[in-house]
């Protein structure tokens, strides 16, 4: 990699960095692609140049955020060979996520601004399909097993992931400290319990 190449990805880490803090403060629309530039560090030619607007950060900043917590969340499941094992694996997982990364899941579970969500609807169609469908790839010798029960897979997901998912939620917009990690046993026993046979 070149010099050149090499403060190039710089800037674009430090664009996508300071508009995390940005757009949760501010929100999208409230964001100015000066106020980006004055945040970042970075010109406003840089700006324009990686993203092509201030909804182009937005959007890249989503799908990265979202690709991570996609990432992470099918290692956890896959590399659990038993029905039980996945489902409780991948319940812990998400709270230990959103734990490790509160202000990129404040972003990718609380912000639904129409500007992120129309530049990067694509995309985001694009790695849902992906997400499910190994999801899915996964659940389907357990069900065929009678490990699980015989449910459209997004249902089943459902089942299992909901009440982690509005707990992470519950703690992210917390007006008072609790202890989510904690309440990764009983969530995740809740989840096997959802969708076992």
């Amino acid at each position: 990699m070149t010099t050149s190449s090499i403060a190039g990805v710089a800037r674009r880490r430090a664009i996508l960095d300071a508009a995390l803090t940005v757009y949760l403060k501010n929100g999208v629309a409230g964001t100015t692609v000066e106020v980006l530039h004055r945040a970042s560090g970075a010109s406003v030619g840089s700006i324009y140049h990686f993203f092509g607007s201030k909804e182009g950060v937005a959007a890249e900043l989503y799908i990265e955020i979202l690709r991570d917590y996609f990432d992470t969340y099918l290692a956890a499941l896959q590399g659990n060979s038993s029905a039980r094992g996945g489902i409780e694996g991948s319940v812990r997982t998400h709270l230990e996520w959103v734990a490790a990364n509160e202000l990129r899941a404040r972003y990718l579970f609380h912000c639904r601004e129409y500007e992120i969500i129309e530049e990067s609807r694509p995309a985001i169609t694009a790695m849902n399909e992906h997400f499910y469908g190994e999801a899915s790839a996964w659940l389907q010798p357990h069900v065929e097993k009678g490990r699980i029960k015989p449910l459209p897979p997004r249902l089943c997901q459902a089942l299992w992931m909901g009440p982690c998912v509005e707990y992470a939620r519950l703690w992210l917009a917390r007006s008072a400290e609790f202890d989510m990690l904690g309440a990764a046993p009983l969530l995740g026993q809740a989840a096997w319990n959802a969708v076992q046979v």
